[in-house]
C-alpha cells in the first residue's frame, strides 16, 4: 500500500469504509463562514447525512484549500452513512477565509485559536452530540495537535500523522541554526514568504515560540491522540516527543506510537526510502485512522485499543534480515525498557571507540561558508530525503571522520544519539555539524540521522543566554540528533562525521558576531575538535543490546563506576560519567570541602549502562560558585564512591 503524502489522509477513508460501510440515505451540504474571536470568519463546508439526528464530528483544518484537499464526494457521503459529520475549514487567510495567513501561528492556544474557536462553534450546532475528532497529515497534522494544544473539551480523539510539536527546536530553528530549506520553500509556496522574515526575527526561544510547542500546554491536553512519524521524515522528532510527554499524563487520554522507515513522501508506505529498500515497512494506515476516531468519537469497540502502544521499524541492512533489523516492533515505550547508554570517543587517529584518550589530540579543518558542506538526504522536506551515501563527501578537507573496527555481532541503537564536542573556534560564533553514517561491507556510507549546534547558543536559546566564543578557548558542546532505531548489523561500521555546515538543510553560518543572518560579511573559521584525556569529546549512543564488541573495559563485578571528571581542573564546563551494573536508584551530588551540598545532578531509578553528565558551576539556585575544590559523589543504593575536582576561576 503506498500513502502519498497529505492526500493519503483523504483517500485512506474512502477504502476503509468501502471495506466496512454500505451506501445509505442522501447527503447534505452546505458552506458557512465561522466568526473567530477577533471577528475573522473562517469558510468552512459541512456535511451531513440528512436527518434530524445528532452525530459526532470529523473537523479537518487545511490551509491546502478545501475544495480540493478533501475527502471527495464519494467518500464524504460514506464517512456520513458511517454516523459522523465532516466538517473541511480553511485555515485562515487561506483560500476562501478572511485574514492573514499566520502559518499556524493562530491556530493553537494563543491570543487567537482558531482550532478552539471551530470546535466551540461545532458543539453549539443540532446536527453535533457534543464529541469532535481530528485527523491530518503534515500541515493538517499540525492544526490537529495545534488544536489538541488549545484544549477544548469536546475534543476527544486526534490522529496526528508526521507533524512536528515543537516549532522552534524541530521546525524553524534547530540546534540554534535556521532551518533554511524546509522554511523557506515550504512558505514561499504557500505564497506566505513575509512570514519567513516575521519567524527570523525571533531567533532566540521566547513566548511566540512557547504558544508554538505542543509541550507548553502538556497538562491542559486531555484527547487521546494517535502519533504517527518516519525515521527519516523531516519530522521525526515531533510523534516520539508528543507521545512520550503525553502518555503518562492523568488527565490525557491515550497514546500510541507507530514510527516507521519513511520519508515525509513514503510515510506509511513499502517504498524505496533514499537509496535503500526497507522490506515489509508497509503499514495499514486507513484502518489505523478511521479506526482510531471511530472509537474514541463514536464510542464503537473495533479493537484498536488492543495494539501495542508502541510500533515501530527497527531498521537495518536490507540485505542482511537473518540478524537483526529491518522488522517491526512492539513495546508499550520508547525507547524500550532495556537501553543502556554507550559511550564511544572520538580518537585523534579517525577511530571511535570506548577507550579513552590517552594521548593528547586536536583536529582542526577551515569552514568557508562561501562553500560549505552540501546537504546529501536525511530529515527533508523539499529536497532529497532519506538515507543516501555520504562517501564522497569524505574527499572534502572541511569534515572530520571517526569510525569503528569492523562490529563483529550487530549493535542495536534506539533513541536519541548525543554528541558531546569540546572545541574551539578563532571566530566568535560558528556551526559544528554532527551525521551517524552506517559503513556498509561494500563500502557505502549511509546516512542514518545528523543534527546542527550554533555555538552562540552552547548556553541557552534566549538572548539572555547567548554567549559568543573567545578565539582559542575550549569549551563543551551538545549536538543532539533526531531520534531513530537501527541495527548495525555484523561486518559493518560504526562511523561519525563532524563538519560546520550541512547546506542548504541549514543557513549557512558567516563566523561572525553579527546580528544573526545577517550574511553582509563572512569570514572563514579554523575549528577544531579535542580528543584527548583533558578534553574527551565522545558520542553517546542508546543501546538496546550487549556493546562487548565495542566496549574495550572489562566488566567488574562492582555495582557502579564513577570515572575521573573530564577536563580536571575546568573553568566553563565539566564530563562526569559514571557507570552502573545494574538497574537501581542513583544519586550524584556536588560538595563543598565542609560538606555542604552544592548542587544535586542526578536523583533517580537507573537501569544498566554508562551515564554523562555536566556541571557547569552552579549550584542548586544557578548561581556560580567560587573557585575551589569540590567533591562530587555518587550514591548508589546503599553504596558510595566520592572523587575531587578543581573548579578555576
Amino acid at each position: 500500500m503506498k500513502i502519498s503524502k497529505r492526500n493519503f489522509f483523504l483517500i485512506v477513508l474512502l477504502f476503509w469504509i468501502l471495506n466496512n460501510q454500505l451506501f445509505g440515505s442522501s447527503l447534505l451540504k452546505e458552506t458557512v463562514m465561522v466568526s473567530m474571536r477577533d471577528g475573522v470568519k473562517l469558510s468552512t463546508d459541512i456535511y451531513r447525512p440528512n436527518d434530524s439526528d445528532q452525530h459526532p464530528v470529523i473537523l479537518y483544518r487545511t490551509p491546502y484549500n478545501k475544495d480540493g484537499d478533501n475527502l471527495g464526494a464519494s467518500a464524504i457521503q460514506l464517512v456520513n452513512f458511517r454516523g459522523f459529520v465532516y466538517v473541511a475549514q480553511d485555515c485562515r487567510g487561506r483560500f476562501a477565509s478572511q485574514g492573514n495567513d499566520s502559518v499556524f501561528v493562530t491556530d493553537g492556544w494563543g491570543a487567537l485559536q482558531d482550532g478552539y474557536d471551530t470546535i466551540e462553534w461545532i458543539t453549539q450546532q443540532n446536527w453535533c452530540d457534543g464529541k469532535v475528532g481530528m485527523f491530518g497529515g503534515s500541515a493538517t497534522g499540525i492544526t490537529s495537535y495545534r488544536a489538541a494544544g488549545a484544549a477544548h473539551p469536546n475534543l476527544e480523539a486526534v490522529v496526528a500523522v508526521v507533524a512536528p510539536s515543537d516549532f522552534y527546536h524541530e521546525v524553524v530553528f534547530p540546534g540554534g541554526e535556521f532551518r533554511k530549506a524546509i522554511v523557506e520553500n515550504w512558505i514561499h509556496g504557500q505564497g506566505s514568504d513575509y512570514m519567513i522574515d516575521y519567524f527570523l526575527q525571533y531567533p532566540y526561544y521566547n513566548s511566540l515560540w512557547e504558544e508554538m510547542n505542543l509541550h507548553t500546554p502538556l497538562n491542559n491536553i486531555t484527547a487521546a491522540i494517535y502519533h504517527i512519524g518516519g525515521w527519516y521524515d523531516c519530522f521525526s522528532e515531533g510523534p516520539v516527543a508528543a507521545f512520550n510527554a503525553l502518555r503518562l499524563l492523568p488527565q490525557a487520554g491515550p497514546q500510541k506510537l507507530i514510527m516507521g522507515p519513511w520519508t515525509h513522501g513514503t510515510t506509511g508506505s513499502d517504498e524505496i526510502v533514499g537509496e535503500l529498500d526497507y522490506p515489509d515497512a508497509s503499514v495499514d494506515g486507513q484502518t489505523i485512522i478511521l479506526s482510531w476516531l471511530d472509537h474514541w468519537v463514536a464510542g464503537n469497540e473495533n479493537g484498536i485499543m488492543d495494539a501495542a502502544e508502541v510500533q515501530y521499524y527497527l531498521m537495518g541492512d536490507p540485505d542482511k534480515t537473518s540478524e537483526a533489523g529491518c522488522q517491526w516492533i512492539e513495546t508499550d515505550k520508547w525507547p524500550p525498557e532495556n537501553t543502556k547508554a554507550l559511550a564511544l570517543f572520538l580518537n585523534n587517529d579517525g577511530l571511535l571507540n570506548s577507550n579513552l584518550p590517552e594521548s593528547d589530540g586536536e583536529l582542526s579543518f577551515n569552514y568557508d561558508p562561501n562553500n560549505p558542506l552540501p546537504t546529501h538526504g536525511g530529515n527533508n522536506l523539499t529536497i532529497d530525503a532519506g538515507p543516501y551515501d555520504q562517501g564522497y563527501l569524505g574527499d572534502r578537507e572541511d569534515i572530520l571522520e571517526f569510525e569503528s573496527d569492523v562490529l563483529d555481532k550487530p549493535v542495536r541503537i534506539e533513541g536519541i544519539v548525543k554528541g558531546h564536542l569540546y572545541i574551539s573556534s578563532n571566530c566568535p560564533d560558528t556551526d559544528f555539524t554532527l551525521k551517524l553514517v552506517d559503513v556498509y561491507p561494500d563500502g557505502r556510507e549511509m546516512l542514518v540521522t545528523d543534527g546542527i549546534a550554533r555555538t552562540r547558543f552552547r548556553v541557552g536559546e534566549t538572548e539572555s543566554d547567548m554567549s559568543f566564543l573567545t578565539p582559542g578557548e575550549i569549551v563543551q558542546l551538545t549536538i543532539e540528533l533526531p531520534p531513530t532505531a537501527i541495527v548495525f548489523n555484523s561486518g559493518h561500521r560504526m562511523k561519525v562525521c563532524i563538519s560546520s555546515s550541512n547546506y542548504p538543510r541549514y543557513e549557512i553560518n558567516p563566523n561572525t558576531a553579527n546580528e544573526l543572518y545577517d550574511l553582509s560579511e563572512k569570514q572563514i573559521a579554523i575549528n577544531t575538535v579535542y580528543c584527548n584525556m583533558s578534553y574527551p569529546s565522545n558520542v553517546i549512543f542508546p543501546t538496546a543490546n550487549n556493546p562487548s564488541h565495542v566496549v574495550s573495559r572489562t566488566t567488574s563485578d562492582i555495582s557502579y563506576e564513577l570515572f575521573a571528571n573530564y577536563p580536571n581542573p575546568f573553568n566553563n564546563t565539566t564530563q562526569i560519567i559514571y557507570k552502573l551494573a545494574r538497574f537501581g536508584k542513583a544519586k550524584l551530588s556536588i560538595y563543598n570541602l565542609q560538606g555542604q551540598m552544592v548542587r544535586t545532578m542526578v536523583d533517580e531509578m537507573k537501569g544498566q549502562g554508562i551515564y554523562t553528565t555536566f556541571w557547569d558551576g552552579r549550584n542548586e539556585n544557578g548561581l556560580t560558585v567560587a573557585g575551589g575544590v569540590y567533591i562530587y559523589q555518587l550514591q548508589f543504593e546503599n553504596e558510595t564512591v566520592a572523587k575531587k575536582l578543581l573548579l578555576m576561576k
